[in-house]
């Protein structure tokens, strides 16, 4: 059934540094482009909305559909059926990646906007060849139920490294004020250098992960069913949403993420506004959270193997509830936390932690699902659980933008205007009641999923055997 038991670390190490190729252009986008588009381009920021909605939507939709193309592409070809998509998607994105944040801002309106507009979705698409097979190339590494674990930490580790690359490198070294353009921002040649960078860092690390885990990907020898393309990949879809324990685990991290989301939607505002913090403030709480996020990656791995992925997972959704009461709290007195900034950081730390094993271990839990599939159904379907996934990932983005954008305007915040402390505080509010909504509803989700390391190893030794049974006949 593949590479059994504990996998290098120089292969894990190489897996996670392919996080970066995609997590730092999507990164750069999620971060820069809709002020690069209108401030820089000049482009309506209604536009810029649509062309960002028509991206997205595309992106979401090939997920799965890309996952049914790389479990189905023959083991034979060049790298093997994931590293292959690998060695496309980041020569695709890096080359993407130039052009789109290189756009001549003199060239005339249409063509500005349907070049932007061209390229954000060839940009979106090579990013789903690569993430695709390479999420579906972590469940194949190893089948031992620790090591996944394991794995996923390693990814979710440079995850939040790419995560913080484009804000923290960007504004420190790339943005910074020139005589021609005092805000840094505005400048179109900062945006072409940290492309350059973005496009070999792209390269450089698709070319570590292909060379560190070539050796140790899996060759499953369980059959194939084969079916008209077009069918298969919505009969495949629709097999691996019936399996409860990946649709509830599936549902879990929508929320996890889309809890993530909303941080990154409103958090900014709430720091600015509400408890009225400066930039560098801002900068050292969320570098204190996702610095804690790093650091917790042995601690969970630790805390599952010791007990169970679900157990861990649940701590860490409980941990999340906590510190949401307490964030509640500290909107409610946000005057006191202006003047006790540092009062903030432990919540961060916490918030961090917990975070570090909400990413990881979701992604561990939906490899044991595959197995459980596979014993079911006698095949495995890698790339088509983690398109789902994936996109499950892109729609909890976008649903955590409609929710912040919706609340903005109930409480009819203007960031042009100076408004009565009580938007301030329905502002501050958004993010604790948006975290209870989501943290509860994945509590609810992940405490219905049923898998643990015994009747994964129950799944993988009927699996072997039915092989076994197979090649002998």
């Amino acid at each position: 059934m593949g590479i059994n038991g504990k996998i290098p670390a120089r292969a894990k190490l190489g897996y996670g540094v392919g996080t970066l190729s995609y997590g730092i252009p999507f990164q750069l986008v999620s971060a820069c482009f809709v002020f690069y588009a209108t401030a820089v381009l000049g482009i309506s920021g209604t536009l810029t909305g649509v062309l960002v909605s028509v991206s997205t939507v595309w992106d979401a939709v090939t997920d799965p559909v890309m996952g049914y193309v790389s479990d189905h592409t023959n083991q034979n070809v060049p790298l093997g059926r994931r590293l292959f998509y690998l060695m496309i998607g980041a020569i695709g994105l890096a080359f993407c990646t130039l052009l789109l944040w290189q756009v001549d801002p003199s060239l005339p309106y249409v063509t500005k906007a349907a070049y932007l507009g061209a390229l954000l979705i060839l940009l979106k698409t090579f990013s789903t060849i690569y993430t695709t097979p390479y999420m579906a190339l972590g469940a194949e590494l190893s089948s031992d139920y620790d090591e996944r674990t394991a794995i996923q930490s390693y990814r979710t580790a440079f995850f939040f490294l790419g995560f913080m690359f484009p804000t923290i490198i960007g504004m420190a070294v790339f943005f910074r004020p020139t005589p021609d353009y005092p805000n840094g921002q505005l400048n179109p040649g900062a945006y072409a250098s940290l492309s350059l960078i973005t496009a070999a860092i792209t390269l450089v690390c698709a070319a570590a992960c292909i060379g560190l885990t070539y050796r140790h990907q899996a060759s499953y020898s369980l059959p194939k069913v084969k079916r008209n393309p077009l069918k298969g990949i919505f009969r495949e879809t629709a097999e691996a949403l019936k399996c409860a324990d990946f649709r509830n685990i599936s549902l879990g991290l929508l929320f996890i993420n889309m809890a993530m989301g909303i941080v990154g939607s409103v958090g900014m505002h709430i720091f600015t506004f509400t408890f009225r913090f400066s930039n560098r403030q801002i900068a050292i709480v969320f570098g204190v959270l996702f610095f804690m996020a790093l650091i917790a990656q042995p601690v969970w791995l630790f805390i599952a193997n010791k007990f169970e992925k679900k157990q861990a997972l649940m701590a860490c959704l409980y941990i999340d509830i906590g510190v949401t009461v307490l964030f509640f709290i500290y909107v409610l007195a946000n005057s006191w936390v202006f003047s006790h900034y540092l009062s903030v950081l432990p919540l961060a730390m916490l918030m961090g932690f917990s975070m570090g094993g909400s990413i990881a271990l979701p992604y561990s839990m939906i490899s044991d699902t595959i197995d459980k599939d596979a014993f079911f159904s006698g095949t495995r379907k890698e790339g088509v659980f983690y398109g789902c996934a994936t996109f499950m990932f892109k729609l909890s983005q976008s649903l955590s933008a409609v929710f912040v954008g919706a609340l903005l305007d109930i409480i009819r915040f203007n960031p042009k205007l100076e408004q009565p402390p009580e938007v301030y505080l329905k502002l501050g509010l958004i993010l604790p009641v948006g975290f209870l909504i989501c943290f509860l509803l994945a509590v609810l989700f992940v405490g219905r999923y049923t898998i643990d390391k015994k009747k994964v190893a129950l799944y993988q030794s009927q699996i072997n055997n039915s092989t076994i049974q197979q090649d002998s006949a």
